[in-house]
């Protein structure tokens, strides 16, 4: 037998009652994150822990650490999360575990009532789940206090720092006793995260997952290189022609309410959306409707998506290119889990997205995919020399930026079916790509393969004179 070898449940010196409720979960083998870092954390050691999302990283902290300190009484165990809904998950799996040993998990989040929140902390819990922000409130109140936590676990922390959770992180940790244990799970080590390490770790076991055959999720990615005016017509296309579950990941709250927002102004209504002004109950709302199938497409951003846990999605689409590229493996990790096949389409701008693309091969540790052509652009270039080139280039519509965005400011935290804004119809009309009858490529998003768009030429129109003539063109 090599070392290569996945041991089994009973070889990571569990106690019996823990691998019965591991079996009862449904776990049959440990991952190899779970193998490797679960005997350090059962010796009582300090593990900083890289691995891809949705590779088990939860159940390697929870086991262990509920393993340790089943028999002991009081507030011992603080984990820190990035977002309420990763801090829920993260609660119940520590409820799971937890509870048949007589252990108690409270979660503070925001958008959580404050007195009940103080109320079950009041109640000296065995562990306490938290994001940064709701923790450090508490701690500002004088509801908790944590001079006795004997392990402390930062879950998802390349996220906590790129959310700006590093001042909450440092204020949290200067109040728990340097006599600790802890743990740091991450998806990548970005220099950040290697520096929170060094200010908070005490000679920690460093465990890397690499992409090994085996582990990988089963997720056939495909790019597409489009034109930001085609993105809608391509979006809708492939939704049209998958028949699965989506996540669409845009760059922003702006941006998924004005993506939602189209598709549900051409009647795509089994949509929905998620961003950080939805209220905790619409978030929750969203992610419940769209497990259980009411809704088959969800809208979200990075931040949220995180906190999306559906075993069976079947596309994830990178309608922007994330700004960073550790980004994208968090977005496609929505999908081709627990075994189960994948696929992922990214829409690019030709030009403008090169550099983000060539970052997240580089990432991804495979060769750049191909890039537009320069003969492409310069098609491009004659086109709009000629008066035919894409809407952006004609004149007065300039001055409003790209299609939707001007709306963009007046989005507020209404569910999926709030009323629309009452300035929105003051504009004239606006002609949506989908409805262009010339031939689009892009419109081909579906397709397994990976695609580069050609702006087509709009037939030429018969030259007509007048002042309406001229309104005509002005809308057109």
């Amino acid at each position: 037998m090599t070392s290569d070898i996945t041991p089994a449940w009973s070889e990571l010196n569990l106690s019996p009652e823990m691998l019965e409720l591991i079996a009862q979960a449904g776990y049959t083998i440990p991952s190899p994150v779970q193998a490797k870092a679960i005997p350090f954390v059962m010796d009582g050691r300090d593990v900083l822990v890289s691995s891809q999302t949705g590779s088990g990283k939860t159940a390697s902290f929870v086991i262990p650490v509920v393993e340790r300190f089943k028999n002991k009484n009081g507030t011992y165990i603080l984990a820190l999360s990035p977002t309420r809904e990763i801090a829920q998950q993260t609660g119940a799996v520590f409820e799971s575990f937890g509870a048949p040993f007589g252990l108690r998990t409270v979660v503070c989040i925001g958008g959580a009532s404050i007195p009940q929140e103080k109320e079950a902390l009041a109640s000296s819990p065995h562990i306490i789940v938290a994001t940064p922000g709701r923790l450090c409130d508490h701690m500002e109140r004088g509801n908790v206090w944590l001079d006795f936590i004997q392990c402390l676990i930062f879950d998802e922390a390349d996220r906590m720092l790129d959310m700006g959770f590093s001042k909450q992180i440092e204020q949290i940790s200067e109040q728990i006793p340097k006599e600790r244990q802890t743990l740091m799970f991450s998806a990548t080590f970005a220099p950040k995260v290697e520096r929170l390490a060094r200010n908070t770790m005490n000679n920690p076991e460093q465990i890397t997952i690499e992409k090994a055959e085996g582990s990988v999720p089963k997720i056939e990615q495909h790019l597409v290189w489009v034109e930001e005016e085609k993105k809608a017509s391509a979006l809708m296309n492939l939704i049209r022609n998958e028949p699965g579950t989506i996540i669409v990941f845009a760059k922003s709250k702006e941006r998924v309410y004005q993506v939602w927002r189209t598709l549900e102004g051409k009647r795509f209504k089994d949509a929905t959306y998620m961003h950080s002004d939805c209220t905790q109950e619409q978030r929750e709302a969203a992610v419940a409707d769209f497990k259980s199938g009411r809704y088959r497409v969800l809208v979200a951003t990075d931040v949220m998506g995180r906190g999306i846990d559906v075993d069976d999605v079947a596309h994830v689409v990178n309608y922007d290119v994330p700004r960073e590229p550790e980004d994208y493996v968090h977005r496609i990790g929505r999908t081709g889990r627990r075994g189960k096949t994948g696929m992922a389409t990214t829409f690019a701008i030709p030009f403008k997205d090169e550099q983000g693309i060539k970052a997240i091969a580089k990432v991804r540790g495979v060769a750049a995919p191909d890039l537009p052509s320069q003969n492409q652009n310069q098609n491009q270039d004659q086109e709009r020399d000629q008066g035919r080139g894409p809407r952006d280039n004609r004149g007065p519509r300039d001055s409003r930026g790209p299609r939707g965005d001007s709306r963009d400011s007046r989005v507020d935290s209404r569910g999926p079916r709030g009323p629309r804004d009452q300035n929105q119809n003051s504009r004239p009309p606006r002609q949506h790509t989908e409805d262009k009858k010339p031939n689009n490529p892009v419109a081909q998003a579906a397709a397994p393969v990976a695609a580069v768009s050609k702006t087509t030429p709009a037939p030429v129109m018969e030259k007509k004179t007048g002042f309406m003539s001229w309104v005509k063109k002005l809308f057109n």
